[in-house]
């Protein structure tokens, strides 16, 4: 008795198409497994340098901070 495949990958034009019996797991999971994928392919992409991602970071906390920080200021 030969061993099934868990999943079926298809090549069509510019899509790859992959089949996987809905009952081996959860759409949230799969959801979770294709947002990481997602991820991995912009980074993949991204010309962003370690050091610029870092300032990136560092100015987006620092503009949030100056919106939300009025929220957690006491007695003035």
């Amino acid at each position: 008795m030969p061993n099934k495949s868990l999943y079926q990958i298809t090549l069509d034009n510019e899509d790859i198409i992959v089949k996987i019996d809905r009952n081996l797991i959860s759409q949230e999971r799969m959801t979770k497994f294709l947002d990481y994928l997602e991820l991995e392919i912009i980074r993949k992409r991204s010309q962003l340098s370690e050091t610029d991602a870092e300032n990136l970071a560092d100015q987006i906390n620092r503009e949030i901070w100056s919106n939300i920080q009025d929220k957690f200021m006491i007695g003035e």
